[in-house]
């Protein structure tokens, strides 16, 4: 079987305690070792806009031949409560200020994607509190959405298991808000580790979000390199290819057992892949 996706994985250019990405703080050594593995595409997980240079970043990224993925947000909502259902409104709007940067950094950088997971932030309060902030949030993404659209940028709705979110869990609830919504430049991310915990089927969400998928993340259950758990890679890879997916298949994961030897074992995963 022959693949076409877009692989790479998750860094982060600064040090940070949010667990699933590589080289956080070494983002330098980590694209030069994402390089000497074959990989071509890097997923950037930033807390602010400015935790880059970009004049610096495009010349690294043309030193090591990569090329940006896409921009991950949620470390905005877990260190600085920019999250987009906040019950408070001034930070709530700057929460939506920040995405619209976000898109403008990624339009610069060629990546033209922004992932929304956890930065929708956390619903709390009773049901009808927690109504009204799923309704803010939704008015958030909308905005978002909107935002990308006029500047030919793409939203990814990220699926997120029940242990790190309380809204948007599975497939079908992403699949959901997106037809309702009906903006074009909004699309699914499944990532292989929440839908472990969250699908009855991975084999079936993929095949529900369709043309809808525009990203996915490929992690074992382990939330180790794909490979280093029981996850039924062959399974999910084909249902790819039989819906037709040709975009960006990027591994957010743990540095286990470190940040070299998680990039290595992801080479030799599609290594595998690759010479069926």
């Amino acid at each position: 079987m022959s693949f076409s996706f877009q692989t790479g994985l998750a860094l982060s250019p600064r040090p940070t305690a949010f667990g699933p990405v590589l080289f956080t703080g070494r983002l330098e050594e980590g694209l030069q070792t994402l390089h000497e593995n074959g990989f071509k595409y890097v997923e950037l997980s930033l807390r602010k806009v400015d935790d880059i240079d970009p004049k610096v970043l495009k010349d690294w990224l043309e030193k090591y031949d990569q090329r940006v993925s896409a921009l991950a947000t949620g470390q905005a909502c877990l260190f600085d409560s920019l999250c987009l259902c906040s019950p408070d409104d001034a930070l709530r709007r700057n929460a939506v200020d920040h995405i619209k940067n976000m898109v403008l950094l990624s339009k610069e950088l060629k990546a033209n994607r922004v992932i929304i997971g956890g930065v929708r932030g956390r619903l709390a309060g009773t049901p009808d509190q927690q109504l009204r902030q799923y309704k803010c949030g939704v008015d958030s993404i909308r905005q978002c959405a909107q935002w990308a659209q006029e500047q030919g940028g793409t939203i990814l709705i990220e699926a997120i298991n029940r242990y790190e979110a309380n809204w948007i869990l599975t497939a079908r609830e992403g699949i959901d808000l997106i037809n309702e919504l009906k903006i074009p430049s909004l699309k699914l991310l499944l990532d292989t580790f929440h839908m472990n915990i969250e699908e009855a089927s991975l084999k079936q969400a993929f095949l529900d979000a369709g043309s809808r998928l525009g990203y996915v993340h490929l992690a074992d259950n382990t939330r180790r390199a794909p490979g280093q758990g029981n996850t039924n890679f062959d399974e999910i890879l084909k249902t790819l290819n039989d819906i037709g997916y040709q975009g960006p298949v990027i591994s957010e994961i743990l540095p286990l057992p470190d940040d070299r030897v998680a990039v290595e074992n992801t080479a030799l995963f599609w290594k595998k892949y690759l010479q069926k």
